[in-house]
């Protein structure tokens, strides 16, 4: 029971679809990753689209038999960039009963430098390193970031973009998932100790507390619970 979310795919295109962040070979989901979302629902899991080229998020939703998840995603009005979805296809996820936690990467073009890039080789090793050097990782890359951030969204811009969300989808399929351990500090939102502003700041835009409850994990819960009430059924 300790799985219980998986994603078809990364940064380059699998065996099972096509990635956002290269060229498509299988026109979405590979008739592997549809055997794929099968063997999913058998074993009670939530399909994860994050990663998965559009036209593969659109076959999930149409596949999946219980919603799907986006774990960490935005829109693409906020940032046109590969990771980033429409609002065409935000509406469809909402209306197949899916969640959109939203990422705060892509929200503004990256700067990049060579001590940036020599942190990112290391964290390539991370799961062979030891906790005294993953800290020594951590420390650097928290030295490099005060001294030249990854971009220049902040707070405010990971707000509009929430926001934008919650608009277009509703407070039923909007969750949070920063991914910071993949570059998705922005300024001001370095890490957990920033989720009661964005608790404040959803009360301020006139949303309750049952609205902020959904949002801060209860949507990702439904999600669970459906996909392992399916799997019971079989």
């Amino acid at each position: 029971m300790g799985v219980r979310m998986a994603g078809p795919v990364h940064s380059k295109n699998n065996q099972f679809a096509d990635s956002t962040t290269d060229t498509p070979r299988w026109n979405g989901l590979s008739p592997l990753g549809r055997q794929w979302v099968a063997k999913m629902h058998r074993l009670g899991m939530v399909i994860d689209g994050s990663h998965t080229w559009d036209a593969g998020v659109d076959q999930l939703i149409a596949l999946s038999k219980t919603p799907i998840i986006l774990s960490h995603h935005g829109p693409d009005t906020m940032f046109d960039h590969p990771r980033n979805i429409g609002d065409d296809l935000m509406r469809k996820l909402a209306r197949s009963g899916g969640v959109m936690q939203m990422n705060s990467i892509f929200l503004a073009p990256g700067i990049t430098s060579k001590e940036r890039d020599a942190i990112e080789e290391r964290q390539k090793n991370y799961e062979v390193l030891s906790p005294a050097e993953r800290a020594r990782l951590a420390a650097d890359l928290a030295e490099v970031n005060a001294r030249v951030p990854f971009s220049n969204a902040d707070f405010d811009m990971f707000m509009k973009s929430m926001l934008h969300a919650i608009k277009v989808m509703g407070v039923h399929h909007v969750g949070l998932g920063a991914d910071w351990d993949g570059g998705g500090g922005v300024n001001g939102m370095e890490d957990i100790t920033v989720l009661p502003r964005i608790t404040a700041r959803l009360r301020q835009a006139g949303y309750s507390d049952q609205d902020i409850a959904k949002i801060s994990g209860g949507n990702v819960l439904r999600l669970l619970r459906q996909a392992e009430a399916a799997a019971q059924k079989r």
